[in-house]
């Protein structure tokens, strides 16, 4: 009864005001983004709130709700039998009290899982086969149902405006570095090593849990670990809890690390001020390694942890102490081409052909790190391929597309055709690599390239599995998509259900491979580095992908084999 009234309650010519300004904003971002990206919801407020420095303090925005006033003027009811039939069905499906015209899937809290429900209940109540890729492509109940009343079919992968990207002219703005990431007047010069205070960003994700073991193991210093969590003791929990759960962790670890409480997505890496400055001081070296990792979202959505937190970790590295910041890239950054093509160990310059949200964000962060080297601040950056398990144990992360892609096909039975080649890099070799590099800090300013022991066609991979026990039908990918579709439909368990998005009904989307493409990626740089340090990647052969398939049924990731196949 005592609740405070929203501030406008009593002032409606100001309501009508924000009212009219919201639909003047979503008039806007409908001409200039693309129609996944239009945000459900436009909050007005008075002033933004503000850190000391001047800057908005995201922690003090208010919370969206479904009942929020300032979101309530932009509900558009549903309006013909169509609307009201889909718009019901998505507030069944999101458990949410209603559905407006132009309210987001996504922004509802939609996921892949929720949008094949939602596609299975309106091919139940309407007969109209609706394709994940449909929804994906047109969010909103507004869109999806012009869509389908105008016949229209699953967008071609591959033209303009691809679904998950932006254009490459808008890709080259963002990767523009803000003129503020430059080294403080007053920072003390970068350390020449050894190292005593290391900053790891994403220490409880796969590839953090094997860097972790990699910095201990070769060096002495103390570790601050950036952990999304409540408390510096919850943090630490969490980085123990994944290197346990891969195997990694020894008695005394506990005593060389300590968790920081964070976040990449919000300014000053969501830190209080005296633990910033503590570790603008202190730490003279950073591994950013943090990032989400998602082919399926679209690069708007990525970009607060991927771009805008990679932003933060380079005004740390500025600030107080120059620290040199290694950043772990991808080869995703080198646009997709078909035929032959040689990427040398330069830094990223070409935007066209580098489509996906996931791919994008790389591509921005690989061109940061060159542009904060150019300006005095060290940087080097590690391009592996897809990170696979470890070679020297098998141990393998359950949650990479790759291996979704693995379990996916054994659990339908069969594998589709696909002219790609897979660069497997395991994630010890990988991680050994940047800690042997960054600890020895010789190689600032140089990119690597890891692509891992050679280029693993797919067709290959498939036969790999055969011989290792996992014998799959092998079939045109249009027919591995329907089968893959209807046993979805049916309700059997698919480890690729998350990811049907990214399959259309001809042909994948870019984001997963090129057909026909055939990257040799140099590795001047890397061997130079490497030399003498003992440190070797084993080829994606028989004996390591055995490996990672003993490790998947041990951890019941994969079914049993019925008839074990020995070297």
């Amino acid at each position: 009864m005592n609740a405070p009234a929203p501030q406008t309650a009593n002032n409606p010519m100001t309501q009508t005001a924000w009212a009219a300004f919201r639909a003047e904003l979503r008039e806007f971002a409908s001409g200039q983004l693309p129609d996944a990206m239009i945000p459900s919801r436009f909050v007005v407020l008075p002033e933004l709130p503000k850190l000391p420095n001047g800057k908005v303090d995201r922690s003090r925005l208010p919370a969206f709700t479904h009942d929020d006033s300032s979101g309530a003027a932009a509900y558009l009811p549903p309006r013909t039998p169509e609307e009201i039939r889909t718009a019901a069905i998505w507030a069944d499906v999101l458990g949410v009290g209603r559905v407006g015209l132009r309210d987001n899937f996504f922004e509802l809290g939609g996921d892949s899982l929720a949008a094949a429900q939602m596609a299975a209940r309106l091919h139940a109540a309407t007969g109209t086969q609706i394709g994940l890729r449909n929804l994906f492509d047109h969010p909103t109940v507004e869109r999806l149902v012009r869509h389908l009343e105008s016949r229209g079919t699953e967008p071609t992968v591959g033209v303009k405006g691809h679904p998950r990207s932006i254009a490459s002219e808008d890709l080259s703005a963002e990767a523009l570095l803000p003129d503020d990431i430059v080294p403080a007047p007053d920072a003390l010069p970068a350390s020449a090593g050894p190292y005593e205070h290391v900053l790891l960003t994403g220490g409880t994700g796969y590839t953090g849990a094997f860097l972790m073991r990699e910095l201990i193991d070769r060096s002495t210093a103390r570790l601050s670990v950036l952990v999304r969590a409540d408390t510096p003791e919850r943090a630490a929990e969490r980085v123990r809890a994944t290197m346990e759960q891969y195997g990694v962790w020894r008695d005394g670890d506990e005593k060389r690390f300590v968790g920081v409480p964070g976040d990449l997505a919000r300014p000053y890496l969501g830190l209080d001020r005296e633990t910033y400055r503590a570790l603008s001081g202190d730490v003279e070296m950073i591994v950013h390694n943090g990032a989400w990792s998602n082919y399926a979202l679209p690069y708007r959505r990525l970009k607060p942890v991927n771009v805008l937190g990679t932003q933060e970790v380079l005004r740390l590295a500025a600030r107080c102490r120059i620290k040199p910041v290694h950043y772990i890239s991808s080869l995703a950054v080198y646009p997709g081409r078909p035929g032959d093509h040689h990427w040398a160990e330069d830094e990223a310059t070409d935007p066209e052909g580098v489509v996906g949200g996931y791919r994008q964000t790389k591509w921005v962060g690989d061109r940061m790190m060159a542009q904060a080297n150019a300006r005095a601040l060290p940087t080097c950056v590690y391009r592996p391929g897809q990170i696979s398990g470890a070679q020297s144990t098998g141990s393998c992360a359950t949650d990479t597309f790759l291996n979704a892609t693995l379990k996916g096909c054994v659990q339908l039975g069969a594998a589709l055709e696909f002219d790609v080649q897979l660069e497997m890099t395991p994630v010890d070799f990988c991680a050994a690599t940047v800690a042997h590099v960054a600890l020895g800090g010789q190689w600032h300013g140089s990119s690597f390239n890891l692509p891992g022991g050679h280029p693993l066609p797919w067709d290959q991979l498939v036969e790999l599995l055969a011989e290792c026990g996992y014998p799959l039908r092998r079939l045109p990918y249009p027919q591995w998509h329907a089968e893959l579709t209807a046993a979805h439909e049916r309700g059997e368990e698919n480890e690729l259900a998350r990811f049907l998005p990214l399959f259309g009904a001809d042909l994948p989307a870019e984001d997963l491979g090129y057909k026909g493409s055939r990257p040799l990626f140099g590795t001047t740089n890397l061997r130079a580095a490497l030399a003498g340090s003992g440190i070797e990647c084993l080829p994606p052969e028989r004996e390591l992908l055995g490996r990672y398939l003993d490790y998947f049924e041990a951890i019941h990731f994969l079914p049993a084999r019925a008839e074990r196949t020995t070297s």
